[in-house]
């Protein structure tokens, strides 16, 4: 059997295993959730198996829709390779994090005016902050790599 296929069935049973464990830990979320209200930390853990459930069922589901048909999937990864391609999901990144900074800026602003509770106020500006330190580790990371 070759490389690829091996990887590839190795990957699709990790999408299977993720789509039972995510599951798994949404019912059980939602149980707790039933039988002892809102609690932060039960929540945080439902968003994060819902975003590994969606994610790995889109792979499951491109898997089956793409399972005969080779031609298929050839135009799936040039289209995905291409140049111009690549550079359009780079300018879009770009401008996606340009608009967020000032959606958030303006929600600080918001807030403030508001007289919202300081900790909200701070929560925002500390995404504002993140954001920026992760565009400029990511800014170097490719300035060295390319």
């Amino acid at each position: 059997m070759r490389r690829e296929t091996r990887l590839k069935i190795k990957s699709q049973i990790r999408d299977y295993i993720l789509v039972g464990l995510s599951t798994s830990i949404m019912m059980g979320c939602l149980v707790l959730i039933k039988l002892y209200g809102r609690n932060i930390g039960v929540i945080i853990l439902l968003v994060a198996a819902l975003l590994i459930f969606g994610n790995s069922t889109g792979n499951v589901l491109r898997g089956y829709a793409l399972k005969d048909a080779a031609e298929e999937k050839k135009k799936i990864d040039i289209e995905i390779k291409d140049e111009r391609n690549t550079f359009i999901r780079e300018k879009a990144g770009a401008k996606t994090n340009y608009f967020m900074l000032h959606i958030n800026s303006i929600t600080i602003l918001i807030l403030a005016f508001m007289n919202a509770e300081l900790w909200v106020v701070c929560l925002f500006g500390a995404l504002i902050f993140v954001q920026g330190i992760i565009s400029i580790f990511t800014y170097n990371y490719y300035v060295k790599r390319y």
